[in-house]
């Protein structure tokens, strides 16, 4: 990933939930709301502009997708599955008891920003390279920002997080409470 740029690998799985969200049957596999939410959030963070939004909804991207699935079978579908692993998991640690949800490698995901709202007790926390978390944050702001959302811009390959940097941001990160975790492509 270079310094300067937004993850293109971000922007890749973006897409292809979006592109999901268009192919039958899929709606019982990905989570409530995310199609909507990540197509939303790509337009107004300028990730995406609105052509290529409408057109990875196209049933022509479906099929394209599906013709290179011959090369490695499931790899498209295994996009939505895992969404839907994570979500699954995180409200799992919250039913049992997870106080705060922290998300590495958060890129354009809609997670934290569609359960802020659902888990309002919750602190949601996401960690993204700088320019990759910086157009999301816009487009979050757009969307309307979640009080219990934390954005954070950091490139852990750098430097390590700190829980004064979380603290900084708003909300605190509570050392020592149980929490949720999920690291997305972060070693990519």
């Amino acid at each position: 990933m270079r310094k300067d740029r937004p993850s293109r690998t971000a922007l890749k799985v973006a897409l292809n939930i979006v592109t999901l969200g268009s192919k039958p049957g899929m709606e019982a596999i990905l989570p409530a709301g995310i199609v909507d939410a990540t197509r939303k959030l790509l337009v107004a963070s300028g990730a995406a502009g609105k052509r290529t939004v409408k057109w990875s909804q196209s049933q022509t991207s479906v099929a394209i997708y599906e013709a290179f699935d011959w090369m490695l079978p499931g790899q498209f579908e295994a996009f939505a599955h895992r969404k839907a692993f994570c979500e699954r998991q995180v409200r799992e640690g919250i039913d049992d008891g997870a106080t705060q949800i922290l998300v590495l490698g958060a890129g354009y995901d809609t997670l934290g920003w569609r359960l802020a709202p659902e888990f309002s007790g919750m602190n949601f926390f996401e960690i993204d390279h700088p320019a990759t978390a910086h157009l999301k944050a816009r487009g979050i702001e757009s969307l309307g920002r979640r009080k219990n959302l934390r954005l954070i811009a950091e490139d852990l390959g750098k430097r390590k997080l700190s829980t004064e940097q979380c603290h900084a941001r708003g909300r605190k990160f509570r050392v020592g409470s149980f929490m949720q975790m999920i690291a997305r492509g972060i070693k990519m």
